[in-house]
């Protein structure tokens, strides 16, 4: 359009002659008669008005083409103001309904919170009404157990009870009781080469040492392992260890399965150990629970050292007083004789296994049976030295019946006429005695016999050492 204008505006500047057409091709070059006259005074004014219309018309044009983008402008920041607005109004409505669901949360959350806190107390109500009305045979029954865990970890080192299939269902799984259990089911046998059982076992060791057990609930640590359950394993469906669990109180007499009660424990009775576990972690896993704060304390054995130090008292004594005469006590064989009976029996009975283990010395079974563990792989005290006793019996009836039991009559004859009537020591008389050889074989037999009779009742497949394919 502004071209346009000027075009015109131009064109409106130049002679009116100059637009007209030559009357024919003679007149160029020289004046003609049949041109127009000149402009007159009135046509100059036509076009002085011309150029004002063009004028006006251009000064028009750039009215419009500078209002034009302003306008624009204006439009652009009216939309804007009102996206901003609207952009507000959204936020303020969504910051609405967020307090609005936080507030309903919030409420939400304080009435469940009140609830299982008024569901807490009734439960803690109901179960302080059976303690209260629990039948007194039923409560004798549950001390009685409680009383029976408490002479086992008298014994013990380790404060640590190793349980077998029965005495785990009466003392774990059956009810009632007023005891908890933190069963330990481990496998530290040398042929299952579980690292972390064998890394955890030290802190469970000093947990049981740490623990009070005069208490009205007292809380026992028992060990399950492997290699003596594996009927327990196979029910409960558990192929890892260690796994620790929490087995509460209860006043029901009810006997259910193993599995049963193991599957529908809670999970927060539950601790999968881990290579870092310590004794802190299991500490809080028990208070958690049973609400007793446990302080980790080093057990000294003080029987043990003070033993120790009697006998290293006497040595030192010895050596003070009758240090110049050490060298007579070589003449009496007798002393080293029976240390060496002494040490071969320890040895032969498991001594070492017994020490590191903390096994106890007898069993609850009845009568000869409480003597030996009744699973293989594990014993007790007791049982261990009866079997070192059996096999120095053996042993010594086969050096009798190599020895004494074939010298000659005449020899024996002629040295006893020679001999003096000087005083003798035991060691001289035992010498001389002359057992008979069917003597001799048939006491190696009866005491071989009897330790065939001992492993088979541990392994009943070995049946008399007549083992089947």
């Amino acid at each position: 359009f502004f071209f346009l204008s000027q075009t015109f505006f131009l064109s409106s500047l130049t002679p009116l002659s100059s637009h007209l057409p030559l009357c024919s091709p003679q007149c160029v070059g020289s004046p003609c008669q049949k041109t127009l006259a000149r402009p007159t005074p009135s046509n100059t004014s036509t076009m002085a008005g011309r150029k004002g219309t063009w004028l006006l018309l251009c000064a028009a044009a750039l009215l419009l083409l500078h209002a034009e983008p302003s306008l624009g402008k204006e439009v652009d920041a009216k939309e804007k103001r009102a996206a901003k607005k609207l952009q507000n109004y959204e936020i303020k409505q969504n910051l609405k309904k967020e307090r609005k669901k936080k507030w309903r949360e919030d409420k939400e959350k304080g009435r469940k919170e009140n609830m299982a806190a008024l569901k807490k107390q009734k439960s803690g109500e109901k179960r302080q009404k059976k303690k209260t009305a629990m039948d007194p045979k039923l409560k004798e029954a549950a001390e009685e157990k409680i009383a029976y865990l408490r002479r086992r970890i008298e014994g013990s080192y380790s404060k640590i009870i190793s349980l077998v299939p029965d005495s785990y269902r009466e003392y774990v799984n059956d009810g009632p009781r007023l005891h908890w259990s933190l069963v330990v089911f481990t496998a530290r046998g040398s042929r299952y080469r579980c690292s972390i059982c064998h890394v955890v076992h030290p802190h469970v060791v000093r947990l049981a040492q740490s623990m009070n057990y005069t208490l009205n609930q007292p809380t026992f640590v028992m060990e399950v392992d492997v290699q003596r359950n594996q009927e327990i394993f196979n029910e409960i469906e558990l192929s890892h260890a260690p796994v620790f669990l929490m087995i509460p109180p209860t006043t029901s007499t009810r006997k259910p399965k193993i599995k049963t009660l193991y599957k529908k424990l809670p999970d927060k009775y539950r601790l999968n150990a881990h290579n870092n576990i310590g004794g802190e972690d299991l500490k809080k896993f028990l208070a958690r629970h049973t609400k007793q704060e446990v302080e980790l304390i080093e057990v000294i054995d003080y029987n043990v050292l003070v033993g120790w130090a009697c006998l290293v008292g006497m040595i030192v004594a010895g050596l003070y007083y009758r240090g110049d005469q050490l060298h007579k006590i070589r003449q009496f064989t007798l002393p080293y004789f029976g240390i060496c009976i002494i040490t071969f029996i320890w040895l032969a009975g498991g001594g070492m296994y017994n020490i590191i283990r903390g096994t106890a010395f007898s069993g609850n079974g009845v009568g000869f049976s409480s003597f030996f563990h009744p699973s293989n792989g594990n014993q007790y005290m007791a049982g261990g030295l009866i079997v070192g006793c059996l096999n120095f019996g053996v042993g010594a009836m086969i050096i009798l019946l190599n020895t004494w039991a074939l010298k000659d009559h005449e020899e024996l004859k002629l040295a006893k006429k020679k001999s003096t009537r000087e005083p003798k020591t035991p060691l001289q008389h035992l010498k001389e005695l002359k057992p008979s050889p069917g003597l001799c074989l048939i006491g190696a037999t009866v005491l071989w016999y009897n330790l065939i009779m001992i492993y088979t009742m541990k392994n009943p497949s070995y049946r008399l050492g007549f083992v089947q394919a």
